[in-house]
C-alpha cells in the first residue's frame, strides 16, 4: 500500500489557513475558471513532496502565502509536510517542517520551524510511499544512478496541461535531460517486472564495467608505452649503428634481447683508448711562422729585384762612360791646345758659340776614368750580393713551401681531430639516453597479470549483464506491459479516438504509446489532433495505475491531471463550466472522457485517488458529486482576503 493525499493546505503570512480538503479515493474534482491556481496545485504539490526546484508561476501565490504543506495519509499512518515559500523570482526554499503520526491539531504558523533537511525530506517520502531501500554507494561515495525513489514514481503521478495534450512527451517532465533514461531504468520495478535487488546488481554491473574500463585503460597505456619503447629502441639502435657500437647486421627484434645488448653497450668504456690530440696551438704556430717567411720572402725578393736593377743600372753607365771617353780620348789628337774656349781647338777658328777647352775635356775624361776604374772594382761585389739573394730567396721559398705544407698537414689532422672529439662527445651522448631509457623501460612482466584480470572482469561484466538482462525479467515485463496494453485496449473502447479498436501498447523503450493497425504500427508521435494526445494520455496512465494498485506496487497511490478537456473546451468559451456552447462532437468528447475517469476510479483498487482539474462542469450527479472545489466567482486556492 502506498499513500494518498489528505490535504493541501497554504499559510498566509499573517497565520490564516486554507485547506483543500480531498477524498482519501477515487474521482476529485476541482473545476473553476482560469487564474485560480488549479494547475498550481501539481507543483506545490510536487514542491512538499521533495522536488528540489520551487516552480510555482509568479503572481498571486508567490505573494500571498508563506508555507506550503501536505497531509500524506497511508492505511492508519499519517505524516505532515510544509515548505517554506521562497517568495518572488525564487528558485526553492530553504526550510521544511516535518511530522509524523495522527495528531489532533494542524500546527500553526509558529510552529513551522525547520526541523529535517531536504535530503531526509525524500528519503522518508520514499520510504513512506513503499519503495525499499536500493541504494548503492561506491567506495568513493559516489552514489549508482541506477536507483528508484519518490521522484521516479512522481513521473507516473502528474500530467501537467502542457504534458497531457503533446504528442512527444507521454510521461511527466520527460522532456527534462536524464529523465527519460531514469523512467526506462525505473519502470521495470514500478511494474514489479525486478525488485529491489535488480538496482544493487545494476549497481554492480557499473562497478564491473567501470573496473573493466580501468583494468582497459591500463592495458591500452601499457600497450601504447610498449610501442613507445619500441620505437625509442629502434631510434637508439639505428643511432648506436651510427656511432659503431652496434654491430651493423643487428635489428632490434626481440625487445628483451635488444635491452640485453643496450646494457651490454651502457656498461662498455668507448672512451678510454682514444687519444685525441689538439692540433690548434700548431696551426696557430705554423700560420705564423707562415706569414713570417712570406714577409721575409717579400723584403728579399724587394732587395733582389733592387739589386739587379742596380746592377743592370751599372752596367748600362759603364757602356755609357766607355763609350764616352772613347770620344773623349781623340782630345790627343789636340797638338796646341788652348785655354781660349772662343777658338776651336781643332781648327783654330773663331766659334760663335764657345765650347770646352782641351783642358776640361781632359779633366772629364780623367774624371770618367776614374769613374770607370771604381764602377770595375764595385761590379764583382754587387754581382755576388745578387746572387747571395737570391740564394736567400730560393731557401725562403723552400721554407715556406715546407711550412704551407705542415700547416695544411695540421689542418686535415685538426679536422680529423675534431670529427673524433665529436663523435666522443655524440658517444658519451647517446650512452646517457641510453643509461636513461634503461632506467624507465618497463620489464616484460612490469604488469603481471593484467590481461588475466582483464578476463576476469568481462566474465564479470557478462555474467551480471546476463542476470540484469534475464529472458525471466524481459518475459516478466513483457506479460506484465501486456496486461497494462490489455487494459489500455479496454479503455479505448469508450473514447471515440483515432485507431480506436486497434491493439494499443505501451513502448517503454521509447516512452510512447503504440497502435497497431493492419497498415503497422503507428506511435503516438503520428496520431493527428490534440483529442487522441490527450484521450491516450489519459487511458495510458489510468492502465498504468490499475496495474499498480492491482500489485501493489510502491507508486503513490494518486494520479494529477491538469485540463483533459482542453482540446474541447478552450479558455476562452468557458461559461462557468457549462458544455453548452461546445459543439455535439466536443461535448460528447468531454463527457466520454470524465465518463471513463469515473468508470476507471470505481474499477480500480480502492486505494486509488484520481485529481483531475479542469474548466468543464458536467451537470451530472455523478460529476457533481465528484467535485470538491468550485472556484468560480470570489472562490479560488488563495483567498481574496489574504
Amino acid at each position: 500500500m502506498s499513500f494518498s493525499i489528505k490535504n493541501v493546505i497554504l499559510y498566509s503570512h499573517d497565520g490564516k489557513i486554507r485547506v483543500l480538503s480531498l477524498r482519501r479515493h477515487g474521482l476529485n474534482i476541482i473545476t473553476g475558471k482560469s487564474k485560480t491556481g488549479k494547475s498550481a496545485l501539481i507543483d506545490i504539490i510536487d514542491y512538499c513532496l521533495g522536488r528540489g526546484s520551487y516552480n510555482v508561476a509568479e503572481g498571486v501565490i508567490r505573494k500571498k502565502v508563506s508555507w506550503f504543506a501536505v497531509e500524506l495519509v497511508k492505511g492508519e499512518d499519517q505524516a505532515f509536510i510544509a515548505r517554506d515559500n521562497p517568495g518572488p523570482s525564487a528558485s526553492t526554499g530553504s526550510k521544511i517542517y516535518f511530522r509524523r503520526g495522527v495528531h489532533a491539531e494542524r500546527p500553526t504558523l509558529a510552529d513551522l520551524q525547520k526541523n529535517t533537511t531536504e535530503n531526509a525530506l525524500k528519503s522518508f517520502v520514499t520510504q513512506f510511499a513503499g519503495i525499499s531501500e536500493n541504494e548503492h554507494r561506491y567506495a568513493s561515495g559516489k552514489v549508482s544512478q541506477h536507483a528508484a525513489n519518490i521522484s521516479h514514481a512522481l513521473f507516473l503521478c502528474f500530467q501537467e496541461q502542457n504534458e497531457i495534450g503533446n504528442h512527444d512527451r507521454l510521461f511527466h517532465r520527460q522532456g527534462e535531460p536524464f529523465i527519460p533514461q531514469a523512467i526506462k531504468d525505473t519502470i521495470p520495478y514500478f511494474l514489479g517486472a525486478v525488485d529491489e535487488d535488480h538496482f544493487l546488481l545494476r549497481a554492480e554491473l557499473d562497478a564491473a564495467m567501470e573496473k573493466l574500463k580501468e583494468l582497459e585503460g591500463r592495458e591500452n597505456a601499457k600497450n601504447r608505452a610498449y610501442d613507445t619503447e619500441l620505437e625509442r629502441i629502434r631510434r637508439l639502435v639505428l643511432e648506436g649503428k651510427r656511432l659503431g657500437l652496434l654491430d651493423q647486421s643487428f635489428e632490434p627484434v626481440d625487445k628483451a634481447e635488444t635491452i640485453e645488448m643496450l646494457h651490454d653497450v651502457n656498461t662498455r668504456d668507448f672512451t678510454a683508448s682514444e687519444v685525441v690530440s689538439d692540433f690548434g696551438s700548431t696551426i696557430e704556430r705554423l700560420k705564423g711562422e707562415q706569414t713570417t717567411l712570406q714577409g721575409s720572402l717579400e723584403t728579399t725578393n724587394q732587395d733582389t729585384r733592387a739589386a739587379k736593377s742596380f746592377l743592370s743600372d751599372q752596367n748600362a753607365f759603364s757602356r755609357e762612360s766607355s763609350e764616352q771617353a772613347a770620344r773623349l780620348k781623340s782630345i790627343g789628337l789636340i797638338k796646341h791646345a788652348k785655354d781660349d774656349i772662343s777658338i776651336c781647338p781643332i781648327c783654330e777658328n773663331d766659334l760663335i758659340e764657345p765650347v770646352a777647352g782641351a783642358d776640361q775635356i781632359s779633366k772629364s775624361l780623367d774624371n770618367l776614368t776614374i769613374q770607370m776604374e771604381a764602377i770595375h772594382r764595385e761590379s764583382p761585389h754587387l754581382q755576388s750580393h745578387v746572387a747571395d739573394l737570391e740564394r736567400k730567396q730560393d731557401t725562403l721559398t723552400e721554407s715556406l713551401r715546407e711550412v704551407q705544407f705542415s700547416l695544411r698537414q695540421a689542418i686535415v689532422e685538426d679536422e680529423r681531430a675534431r670529427n673524433q672529439q665529436d663523435q666522443l662527445v655524440a658517444r658519451a651522448r647517446f650512452i646517457g639516453r641510453v643509461s636513461s631509457f634503461l632506467e624507465l623501460v618497463s620489464p616484460e612482466d612490469g604488469d603481471g597479470g593484467l590481461l588475466e584480470q582483464i578476463e576476469a572482469a568481462k566474465l564479470a561484466v557478462s555474467a551480471l549483464k546476463e542476470r540484469v538482462n534475464s529472458d525471466d525479467i524481459t518475459q516478466k515485463l513483457d506479460t506484465f506491459l501486456n496486461f497494462v496494453n490489455g487494459k489500455m485496449t479496454e479503455y479505448s473502447d469508450q473514447l471515440d479516438l483515432e485507431h480506436k479498436g486497434s491493439a494499443l501498447r505501451l513502448d517503454v523503450k521509447k516512452l510512447t504509446v503504440v497502435a497497431d493497425t493492419e497498415d503497422g504500427p503507428i506511435p503516438l508521435t503520428r496520431m493527428g489532433s490534440g483529442e487522441n494526445w490527450v484521450g491516450y494520455h489519459v487511458l495510458t496512465h489510468l492502465a498504468l495505475h490499475w496495474w499498480l494498485r492491482r500489485q501493489n506496487r510502491p507508486v503513490p497511490g494518486f494520479l494529477v491531471l491538469d485540463q483533459p478537456s482542453q482540446a474541447h473546451y478552450p479558455v476562452d468559451q468557458d461559461q462557468d463550466g457549462k458544455l453548452d456552447p461546445l459543439k455535439d462532437e466536443d461535448r460528447h468528447a468531454v463527457h466520454a472522457l470524465f465518463s471513463l475517469m469515473c468508470k476507471a476510479c470505481q474499477e480500480i483498487d480502492e486505494n486509488f485517488q484520481l485529481i483531475v482539474l479542469d474548466h468543464a462542469h458536467i451537470v451530472e450527479d455523478w460529476f457533481e458529486e465528484a467535485i470538491v472545489e468550485e472556484w468560480r466567482g470570489e472562490n479560488a486556492l488563495v483567498p481574496n482576503d489574504w
